[in-house]
């Protein structure tokens, strides 16, 4: 299984999430660090991130979380939240 770790970012995005989408996290978590590319999170890469590269995946239709992968393999979760999470500058 992958190591990950929280970004601050995530961590302030998590806490304001509704009670049902924090459970739902948490019970699809171990299934998405076996494999992050399981069909019902719609994992794909960000388009206009370069370095480093950003995936998204989805947990709801209308919620998504951001992250990376680094040199180790370790996922950094980088954010979390509606749809709207998506639409911030890229860099």
């Amino acid at each position: 299984m992958r190591k990950y770790l929280f970004t601050q970012q995530f961590e302030k995005s998590f806490a304001e999430l509704p009670e049902d989408i924090v459970q739902l996290f948490e019970k699809k978590l171990q299934l998405f660090l076996k494999d992050i590319f399981y069909p019902s999170f719609r994992t794909k890469k960000m388009e206009g991130f370069k370095n480093p590269s950003i995936w998204e995946a989805s947990l709801t239709m209308n919620y998504r979380f951001t992250f990376e992968i680094d040199k180790e393999g370790k996922i950094i979760f980088r954010n979390i939240g509606t749809h709207a999470i998506l639409d911030r500058k890229k860099v």
